[in-house]
Parts: C-alpha cells; sequence; structure tokens
C-alpha cells in the first residue's frame, strides 16, 4: 500500500496524519471497534484440469479463505482451459494485468522467467523445507541456481503389464525398479505378436505435442542424447545427434514389426484387453488397477542404453514480479504444498505423485504396486524435460518429428529438419 496524507475529522477539525499506512490505520481502527481487518484479495489462476481436480482447487481455495478470514485474505481463483492457459498468461503479461499467483507447467517455468514475469522462492522456504520436496519439483522449478516454482505433485511414466497375459506366453517380468534393456523388450513384443496378442500401446492418437516429448524423451536420454544444449542454446548437432538417431531408428521398430499402432482408435487398449502392455502415466494407475487387480503389472520404461531414466514434471505454481502482495501470495503456496491443506486433497483428485516426502505418509498405496514404483523412479531417475525458453517450439518440433517417424519417415532426414526448424528460432 502506498502512504500519504489520512484527513480524519476529529473534534471538528481536520488532522493530517503523514506517511500513515492507509491499511495500518484501518486495521487500526478495525480492531478497536472489534472488526476483522480490511480484506486483502490474492487473485489467483489455474489451468482448468480435470473435473475432479477443479472441484478439489475450489476447495482447498475455500478451506484457505476460511483459516485466513481473521487476517483479513482472501483468495479468488479463475480457471482457463489447458489450450488457452498459457495465451491467457502471455496476453495479461502484455497488458500488465497478472494475477498475483498463478500456475506454470514445469517445462515453460524458464521461459517465464527469462520474461522476468515470476518472483523468486528460494529467501522464502527454508533449507529444511526443500529438503521435504522431491528433487524433480525442485529442479523443474530452478533456472540458474534461483528458485522460481513449487508444485504439489509430480508425474511418472511407466511401463504397464498384464502377469497372466505374460505367464501365459512365458514371459519374465525383472525385479522391481528393473528396466528391460531394449533388445529384451523387442524380444517380449515378438513373443507377444506371435501368440497373436497386440504388444504394446504407445498412444499415437494424442493430439497434444507434450505427450510425445514426455513419453519418448526418457529414451533419448538412456541413449545418451539430449534434446538441446541448453548452455550454449545449441539445438543441431543434439537433437539429430547420431545418438538420438539410433534411439529412434530401433524406436521405429515398434511400428515396423507391428508391435504398436501407428493409428489407433481406442484411448485406452490396455484397459480394454487389447494389449499386453502400455507405456503410460501415473494417472492410468488407478484405473488400470481397478480393471486388472492382481493381473495388474508395472516396470520402468525399458532402457537403450546402460541406464534407465524416468519423465517428471508437472504444474506447480509461481509468484507474479508484479505482485505488491508477494507475502500472501508465499501464504497460498506454503498451502497448497503442505501435506495436508494442499497434497493431500489433490492428490486424491488427481492420482497423481505427492510431492513431498512428509506427504507419502498420508499414501499408503505407495508400499505397494504400482504406486511405489512411481516414488522409486522420481527419487532414484526422475529428470525434468529441457529447461529453456525455447521449449514450446522444441517440443512442437520434436513430437511432429516422432509422429513422422512413427508413421515410417526417415529418422536422420526428419531429426535434421526439426533441429534446424528450432535453430534457426533460437539464433533469431
Amino acid at each position: 500500500m502506498t502512504s500519504g496524507p489520512v484527513y480524519l475529522w476529529v473534534g471538528g477539525m481536520i488532522t493530517i496524519l503523514q506517511r500513515l499506512s492507509v491499511l495500518g490505520l484501518i486495521t487500526f481502527l478495525s480492531f478497536g471497534c472489534g472488526q476483522v481487518p480490511q480484506t486483502e484479495v490474492l487473485q489467483i489462476w489455474s489451468h482448468q484440469g480435470q473435473e475432479a481436480e477443479n472441484r478439489a482447487m475450489r476447495e482447498i481455495v475455500a478451506a484457505f479463505n476460511e483459516t485466513h478470514a481473521k487476517l483479513g485474505i482472501r483468495a479468488t481463483i479463475e480457471f482457463f482451459p489447458d489450450y488457452q492457459y498459457t495465451e491467457r498468461l502471455s496476453i495479461a503479461a502484455a497488458a500488465g494485468d497478472m494475477p498475483d499467483v498463478f500456475g506454470v507447467d514445469g517445462p515453460t517455468v524458464a521461459q517465464f522467467v527469462e520474461s522476468g514475469l515470476l518472483h523468486p522462492l528460494s529467501d522464502y522456504f527454508s533449507d529444511a523445507e526443500l529438503d521435504d520436496f522431491l528433487d524433480t519439483i525442485i529442479n523443474q522449478g530452478t533456472i540458474d541456481g534461483v528458485l522460481y516454482t513449487l508444485g504439489a505433485f509430480d508425474s511418472a511414466l511407466i511401463l504397464y503389464y498384464d502377469r497372466v497375459v505374460f505367464d501365459e506366453v512365458g514371459i519374465e517380468s525383472p525385479p522391481f525398479g528393473e528396466a528391460w534393456d531394449w533388445q529384451t523388450f523387442l524380444d517380449a513384443c515378438q513373443q507377444l505378436k506371435e501368440h497373436g496378442i497386440s504388444p504394446v500401446s504407445l498412444h499415437m492418437n494424442v493430439t497434444a505435442d507434450e505427450w510425445f516429448t514426455y513419453a519418448f524423451s526418457p529414451l533419448i536420454w538412456s541413449g545418451e542424447g539430449h534434446l538441446i544444449d541448453t548452455d550454449a542454446n545449441q539445438i543441431e548437432g543434439v537433437l539429430n545427434s547420431p545418438a538420438n538417431i539410433a534411439t529412434l531408428t530401433k524406436w521405429q521398430a515398434l511400428f515396423t514389426e507391428g508391435f504398436a499402432a501407428r493409428n489407433p482408435m481406442n484411448p485406452n487398449p490396455f484397459g480394454a484387453g487389447e494389449t499386453a502392455m502400455d507405456w503410460n502415466g501415473h494417472w492410468m494407475a488407478r484405473s488400470h488397477f481397478e480393471a486388472k487387480g492382481h493381473r495388474l503389472g508395472v516396470m520402468p520404461l525399458p532402457k537403450i542404453g546402460d541406464q534407465p531414466a524416468a519423465a517428471s514434471g508437472s504444474w506447480s505454481w509461481a509468484i507474479a514480479a508484479t505482485t505488491d502482495k508477494t507475502d500472501t501470495a508465499v501464504r497460498w503456496i506454503r498451502w497448497i504444498t503442505d501435506p495436508e491443506t494442499g497434497i493431500v486433497p489433490i492428490v486424491n483428485a488427481g492420482g497423481a505423485v505427492p510431492s513431498r516426502q512428509s506427504a507419502f505418509e498420508f499414501f499408503p498405496e505407495y508400499e505397494e504396486d504400482p504406486f511405489r514404483l512411481f516414488r522409486f523412479l522420481l527419487e532414484s531417475y526422475g529428470r525434468s524435460r529441457p529447461q529453456t525458453p525455447l521449449y514450446p517450439n522444441l517440443t512442437q518440433q520434436f513430437a511432429a518429428a516422432v509422429r513422422d517417424i512413427a508413421q515410417g519417415a526417415d529418422v536422420e532426414e526428419r531429426l535434421n529438419q526439426a533441429a534446424s526448424a528450432v535453430q534457426r528460432l533460437a539464433d533469431r
């Protein structure tokens, strides 16, 4: 609040109170009369999310408001469809009309930081508090050593399989936490195909670019490749490196050998019993478990190289650099990332992975499959997608290349085209 002259009528005379905060004066007078202080309204924006998540977010905001009413704090939340969300934020930033707090998808943090739109969080949380978060959450929100976002949950990607089908075909699954090498995976696919069973669903019918980057960049990393050299802002020679060409050539064999559908019609063929394996995320765990029960098995994604790699990253919370309500905004981020007030309700609604070690005690299912594998992978092999302002263009070009490669395009030629397109933007 700004300070300036405030005029009070006292005994028929006007007294000028210089440099007394309006908020402080109103608070003093209100409490003197036994009333609550003037309300400070915190404006929050979020993507729409699934229906259950949206409902949970509204309930979290309502609980926040009830708890903070005596402090004169109230939050309002506005939701936007996922496909419009980033555009709405961009329009608001250009107009100088940003909300106080807003959700940010993990891969886009660097873009917002470069534009000067985020307020650093590092000074508001102790080392002990931050140590309680999964490293993947801290890493996705940290740019150049500065923390800008924190989230209530993370994501994980695994290979689901049907235990009964494996037993019937004679396929032996790996021990907990161990990944098949690529040839073992292909051999299993071949066995399933020979028995008349469709091996694996890769969900090539998904329209969003981000699925393809999220789903298949772990193979790039496992094959000792990268999507971009963020330090040098270099894409050519990196995205289309010999390692990546080799990796995606091996991946392309899933389609040329008939192990995965190029143009599937069913969005959930594994749940329907049409495939023996499902390359999918944590969001399908509860649905698959309900459909399969004891038949449901899980393992890490197959590895191209010596080490597996696990995808991570999800929505997190940021404070606008332009807000004058930073302390109140921090209160919100503490609330939404607190195990009881934020993480439990939103994870119960959406089925994501809790973002804090201390939150797992509220989710005993994480001691058992399939859920314990999510935590293991994030703690052992989790990696964030590239932290670069170029990410929106990078993911668009990589996803388009992956789609075309699945349809039979030449791998080297298609990666060359994608790398050149992103490099041109980087050079500008």
